[in-house]
């Protein structure tokens, strides 16, 4: 079996952290860096909270980078009544890990996406789950690189126009809105993964019980979901954003998908960060419409049993 290669970018938060034991525990995917970014909490406690869940669940040795610590153009938003305490909910804080970044002076997160991305050429599916600044300021300060990126999953948009963070927006375009912009125009083949299919793929405490009975992985993840609320769904729903978008890749014949035009509302106005799709065959985007919540639950548990 060929295993895919990726990066994953992310600003843990509880449901990036879902999605990192998930890849994880995958044998399907081959994890080539994690790159961090500020969102869902600030970007030294994101670091933190990455390095703690490559210390514990990786299985090999994956390096972690840390990356920007504020967006393109406008101020980055922290949202810390989602995620819990230090974002990886209420029962677990990250102060300190073994692991260390492999940040050096003049060596930082877009050195390293370069890196990982010219040693794999055509290779790398870059995953970002969290606002999309690390990987456009790669694409500015070495833009040699579009060429040789394979694809590009991205969590974030919504089908009917309408946000969480805001009326119109979610919350990791909202964050940057011009970084997403300048990956959707970078012309790579990318796929966008809206906030419908983690609202719509819940898993509920009955759900989390049970995983937290098959080992201490499970444990985990029941401990992770405690505090996390999205404002979209009742206090005894968990969205699956990120887990959504990652498994994408795994399982592709959980979803539906269409070839779409994006447009991006880069203001500072209302609106900012509103996402409109249009249909296009001919387009080099794709966007998941649909998902089998009981087969992404399933698969799910199923790495968890066997991890």
């Amino acid at each position: 079996m060929k295993k895919q290669k990726i990066i994953l970018d992310v600003d843990p938060g509880v449901d990036d952290s879902i999605a990192m034991i998930y890849g994880f525990l995958c044998d399907e995917l081959d994890i080539k860096l994690v790159s961090v970014i500020g969102g869902n909490v600030d970007l030294n406690q994101c670091t933190l909270n990455a390095l703690y869940i490559t210390q514990n669940f990786a299985k090999y040795d994956v390096p972690v980078v840390k990356g920007s610590s504020k967006p393109l153009k406008k101020r980055m938003v922290h949202d810390l009544n989602v995620h819990g305490k230090k974002g990886l909910g209420n029962l677990i804080e990250v102060t300190e890990t073994q692991k260390k970044t492999i940040n050096k002076r003049g060596y930082g997160a877009c050195e390293a996406i370069r890196d990982t991305i010219l040693a794999n050429k055509n290779q790398i599916t870059f995953v970002c789950l969290g606002p999309s600044t690390n990987l456009a300021r790669t694409f500015e300060k070495y833009p040699d690189v579009i060429k040789f990126i394979k694809k590009v999953v991205l969590m974030g948009g919504s089908v009917d126009g309408t946000g969480s963070i805001t009326k119109y927006a979610g919350f990791n375009v909202y964050s940057d809105p011009d970084a997403c912009d300048m990956v959707v125009k970078s012309g790579v083949p990318i796929t966008f993964s809206p906030k419908e299919l983690g609202l719509n793929t819940f898993v509920t405490q009955p759900i989390l019980e049970k995983w937290s009975s098959f080992n201490n992985v499970g444990d985990t993840v029941k401990k992770l979901y405690t505090g996390y609320h999205d404002l979209l769904l009742p206090t005894d729903k968990f969205a699956t954003h990120d887990l959504c978008a990652l498994m994408s890749l795994v399982r592709p014949q959980y979803y539906t998908s269409e070839q779409v035009d994006v447009s991006v509302n880069t203001d500072t106005g209302r609106k900012r960060g509103q996402t409109l799709f249009t249909k296009n065959d001919k387009s080099n985007i794709s966007l998941l419409r649909s998902v089998d919540r009981k087969k992404v639950i399933k698969e799910f548990e199923n790495k968890l049993k066997k991890s």
